[in-house]
């Protein structure tokens, strides 16, 4: 994998309020790393979303639906209170 250095312009007010915080602006690159991953994330599951919803477009009737909404929320649930 390569590494690509880019460069980012930043409102000076926002730079003046990182400083008086004590934000260093050139450590933050791990931060700015994460929120990227998770945006890749965010994006890669809504797309899975959209596409299990096309497939299963018509093919479940309402109360069948239904079902599967309630026994994800019964999951959900379980889950939560395992913690």
């Amino acid at each position: 994998m390569a590494d690509v250095e880019i460069t980012i312009g930043l409102p000076a007010e926002l730079l003046e309020q990182a400083k008086l915080v004590g934000i260093d602006i050139e450590s933050v690159r791990p931060d700015l790393i994460a929120v990227i991953q998770k945006r890749i994330e965010r994006k890669q599951a809504w797309q899975n979303l959209i596409n299990t919803a096309d497939q299963l477009r018509g093919s479940l009737t309402q109360k069948e639906v239904e079902a599967e909404l309630a026994a994800a929320k019964a999951e959900r649930i379980a889950h939560d209170q395992a913690k």
